[in-house]
């Protein structure tokens, strides 16, 4: 016979018990354990980026160190591609390419060749500033191995039509390589104008003036003028693929 006076278990009022009086003494505890999270959050944060910044700076700090001392070993290092320089004569058309010696001075001649030059190109010193593979001078004209001089000049070969294609040369452009420019700046062969590309660096120096003199036993390359195709002889590129 069961116990009038027996009582059954209580259902647990979470409603009640969250908006009981000891609620905001809850809340208050989530919002401090909340806080400490983060501010925990942010430690982590700030000391790895500061790890990360101390391992950057240390290695920066040893290529410096490396190069530094690479620079006290050689201080009169210079870049392959700046061991040239290029010295055009005006008047005559033709250029010379002088190689630094020991004494970080142009003295070794390197090749000789002859270019157009226009009337109206600039004495002086001055030096390659940008380089293009196709250069368009006009609507009607490309030239190809471009090298731009910072006086805007620019050292290029013989023009082509219509399109920047190795197949349509200016015969008269090419031809006319040695005399003064009909097309303006300064042409030469696609050999020359390649080897300058490839050869030298932008800030290579170039050195215009009206009186440069061949070196004894340096002559200038002879070329093939064109009596029929479009392709530059000297293209060997092109000429290999016919």
């Amino acid at each position: 016979m069961l116990d009038k006076g027996f009582k059954g278990k209580k259902k647990f009022d979470f409603k009640k018990w969250i908006t009981g009086g000891n609620s905001k003494l809850y809340l208050g505890l989530i919002i401090v354990v909340f806080l400490f999270l983060m501010i925990s959050l942010r430690t982590v944060i700030r000391m790895h980026e500061e790890n990360i910044r101390d391992e950057v700076e240390s290695s920066t700090e040893a290529v410096t160190e490396d190069v530094t001392q690479e620079e006290s070993q050689d201080s009169n290092y210079v870049a392959n591609n700046l061991v040239y320089c290029i010295k055009i004569n005006k008047s005559e058309n033709f250029a010379i390419i002088y190689k630094m010696d020991d004494n970080n001075e142009y003295t070794i001649p390197v090749k000789a060749f002859s270019v157009s030059v226009n009337e109206d190109t600039p004495l002086g010193e001055t030096f390659i500033s940008k380089k293009s593979l196709w250069w368009k001078v006009s609507d009607v004209s490309f030239c190809r191995y471009a090298s731009k001089l910072d006086n805007s000049e620019v050292l290029y070969s013989a023009s082509y039509f219509y399109n920047d294609t190795p197949n349509s040369l200016n015969k008269s452009s090419y031809n006319n390589i040695g005399n003064p420019s009909i097309d303006g700046s300064i042409h030469m062969t696609v050999a020359n104008a390649r080897w300058i590309y490839e050869n030298c660096g932008i800030n290579t120096p170039v050195y215009i003036s009206d009186d440069l003199q061949l070196d004894e036993g340096l002559e200038l390359e002879q070329f093939n003028k064109v009596s029929s195709g479009y392709v530059d002889p000297t293209d060997e590129k092109s000429n290999s693929r016919k």
